[in-house]
């Protein structure tokens, strides 16, 4: 009698390792890209922020009338050429105001409005009432040398650099300086390291450069805050520019001034909002000559613009207050 044996069929193995790999690996992989789109996309941003287009100057003074002569200087420190224009006063006087303009801006002030005779209308205004007036272009700026611009961190050495060309030109010069954005927060931060300065007029300033960005980034970015912009301030804006956002602190350097200063911001700004003048004077109003005066309706930096009569008044009669 033949004896049939069956062969017990063999299990087949569980997927579920194999499926559990496949799923870790593909999950990897998107991680990965997603990280690499974040560092890219960032890095192009980054990029295109430090190395803002530059803008033509299309005007000179004499499209409203005014004398002006061209001038050139170093920056204090690193030795780039900064390019400007003097306007002195028609009778000879030490008092002189040096002019700042913001970020992707021009020592036309407001270069994309109306070809630039706004900034000319002011330097033509300032110059009616006795003044000499400085306009410069920062670095990377205008005709200026340079290629990366850093909001304040080596700019502030551009506006140092002109009022050392100032006293080169007059050892006896009073100086004020008068920023927008960028350059209100370069004011503020080198009048408090040179004793030259008198006072200070800063329109529309950020309190602090880090503060701010962590919040205020994506307006310029046009990214979502996260997460990008963690990678752009703290990966991409070190390496690309050398740029310590944490050193640039107008609400800092304020504490070693001592000169009179106002404070010019609109309350429909949406760039800087004026809560950020509002930090530097609450800060100080009770142990500084400080003063904040604020404006309805303009955008950034346009207070002037909106308001030209009375932003005339209040910056004069700034000036004569305190002896200027």
């Amino acid at each position: 009698m033949n004896t049939v044996v069956r062969e017990t069929p063999l299990k087949p193995r569980p997927r579920k390792p194999l499926q559990r790999k496949r799923w870790l690996i593909a999950f990897t992989v998107l991680i990965l890209t997603f990280v690499i789109a974040v560092f890219g996309i960032s890095y192009y941003v980054t990029n295109s922020l430090i190395h803002p287009e530059r803008k033509p100057i299309a005007l000179t003074p004499e499209a409203v009338k005014l004398k002006y002569q061209d001038i050139a200087f170093k920056s204090r420190e690193g030795g780039l050429m900064l390019n400007g224009w003097l306007m002195k006063a028609d009778k000879p006087a030490h008092k002189w105001i040096i002019l700042s303009h913001g970020y992707r801006g021009t020592r036309l002030i407001w270069p994309t409005i109306d070809a630039g005779k706004p900034g000319l209308n002011l330097y033509k205004m300032l110059h009616s009432h006795g003044y000499n007036v400085v306009a410069f272009d920062f670095r990377n700026s205008g005709t200026s040398d340079g290629d990366t611009t850093t909001v304040g961190y080596y700019e502030q050495q551009d506006l140092l650099g002109a009022i050392d060309d100032v006293m080169r030109r007059d050892p006896k010069a009073q100086i004020a300086l008068m920023g927008w954005s960028q350059g209100a927060a370069t004011s503020l931060i080198a009048a408090s390291k040179d004793p030259s300065v008198k006072m200070v007029v800063a329109d529309s300033p950020f309190s602090n450069l880090r503060d701010y960005l962590e919040t205020n980034l994506p307006h310029w970015s046009h990214l979502p805050q996260f997460p990008f912009t963690p990678v752009i301030l703290d990966f991409w804006v070190p390496i690309l520019s050398g740029l310590d956002t944490n050193k640039v602190s107008p609400i800092n350097a304020v504490k070693n001034f001592n000169g009179p200063i106002l404070l010019v911001h609109s309350r429909a700004d949406d760039a800087i909002p004026v809560s950020n003048s509002k930090a530097i004077y609450n800060k100080y109003k009770n142990n500084k000559d400080i003063k904040l005066m604020t404006y309805p309706k303009a955008s950034h930096t346009e207070s002037f613009l909106l308001f030209p009569k009375r932003y005339e008044k209040m910056l004069i009669g700034f000036f004569h207050k305190n002896g200027f």
